[in-house]
């Protein structure tokens, strides 16, 4: 079949996508791009057999429209007429479309044609853009009006034929809110990592001490990803524990920033904390390899329970055992593979406490690292669960 993905990201930055079309195109399909220019790529393009057509938007501009877009529509009606173009040019069979916002756009410019849609939620989105700084300062909160999406969550899911998640409790949960999506088909398809590819990455050498207990946390960085509790956790632990440090690797989130540089700059913890704004995926399995354990310690809210972050899944395909909040999701996948340890969200102490454990205990670390790997050699690949998701086609 010819399928037709859209994205109003860059493709190549958005591996969770990358890895669906692998899986796609392995089942036989072909795989044609809709994508925004937000990087000066190009308007045309391959990615091997992958058909990309982008279209001119900066970064600033998506940023711009895509904030006011409940108040100034501009962004759906640019949206409407690249799809309609994208489908007339292409002869796609069906549509694959990403995050909840542009169920809309991409339901208008089908209109004439009447393709098959499938909405893939990466996240709650409703309530992600509620636990967003940007969008809920004022002034920028009455042009964002982040609560709007709670009343169109329902009418824009029922735009699509198809509906993937990222877990099943979340699932769940919208056909209990949504009586009217009891017909609609749910694909599960989780944030797991592709093993081929991140196996086939060396370990390379890097400046971290052996000798140090590495707490890793590799991805986007905010107060809503929890880290503020392993901040604090570290500023008790540091005086008894000096060889405890918190490595980070990822962009900090813009309203965060000022928080962040406090915290990082503080003079009983600076020495305590590794940082790197970005680097690159084939990296990981080195960084993961000389930590002691990787972190996921999100705050507990509707957002994320829907599912879990591609982190945790590589952390433990390298053995590197996790320590994760207690979100539903991360709290079940760890009492199923026993992949690692769970703490309540933002509690400083039950955090300190997890942590003093698993330093004391290498054998049981060692342990959970090869349960870890095990589970998802066995479970928690890009194959195993790409049937679901090629099923639908």
């Amino acid at each position: 079949m010819r399928i037709g993905v859209i994205l109003d990201k860059e493709i190549t930055k958005d591996q969770r996508v990358l890895n669906e079309i692998k899986i796609l195109e392995s089942h036989g399909h072909e795989i044609h791009v809709l994508c925004p220019d937000l990087l000066n790529i190009g308007l045309s393009g391959n990615i091997g057999n992958i058909k990309i057509r982008r279209f001119k938007m900066s970064n600033r501009q998506r940023e711009i429209l895509f904030g006011i877009v409940n108040r100034f529509p501009l962004y759906n009606w640019i949206w409407q007429k690249q799809v309609r173009h994208f489908i007339a040019a292409t002869r796609v069979e069906a549509l694959h479309t990403h995050d909840l916002y542009m169920a809309k756009p991409v339901y208008m410019g089908n209109r004439k044609y009447h393709l098959p849609i499938t909405l893939d939620l990466h996240e709650n989105f409703p309530a992600a853009i509620q636990s967003y700084t940007w969008a809920t300062t004022f002034p920028k909160s009455l042009l964002v009006v982040p609560k709007r999406w709670e009343k169109l969550e329902k009418k824009y899911l029922e735009y699509a034929d198809n509906i993937v998640v990222l877990c099943h409790s979340f699932q769940e949960e919208l056909k209990q809110k949504y009586s009217s999506l009891a017909k609609k088909r749910f694909v599960i398809y989780p944030n797991v990592p592709d093993v081929e590819e991140l196996l086939q990455y060396d370990p390379l050498s890097i400046t971290i001490p052996k000798q140090d207990f590495i707490m890793f946390y590799f991805g986007a960085i905010g107060v809503r990803r929890g880290l503020i509790s392993c901040f604090e956790a570290l500023k008790n632990l540091t005086p008894n524990y000096p060889d405890i440090k918190l490595l980070l690797i990822g962009p900090i989130d813009k309203g965060d920033r000022e928080l962040f540089k406090s915290y990082m700059e503080d003079p009983r913890i600076r020495e305590q904390i590794i940082y790197y704004k970005w680097k690159d995926l084939s990296e990981f399995p080195a960084f993961a390899r000389q930590s002691a354990i990787g972190l996921s310690p999100l705050i507990k809210n509707p957002q994320h329970d829907s599912g879990i972050a591609n982190k945790v899944y590589q952390y433990m395909l390298f053995e590197t055992p996790v320590l994760v909040s207690d979100c539903t999701p991360q709290l079940e996948l760890i009492e199923e593979t026993g992949a690692g340890m769970v703490f309540r969200n933002e509690d400083v102490e039950d955090l300190i406490e997890k942590i003093i454990y698993l330093y004391q205990h290498p054998e049981e670390r060692k342990h959970m690292g090869e349960n870890g790997k095990k589970a998802v050699l066995e479970k928690y690949n890009s194959v195993e669960v790409g049937n679901a998701l090629n099923a639908i086609y």
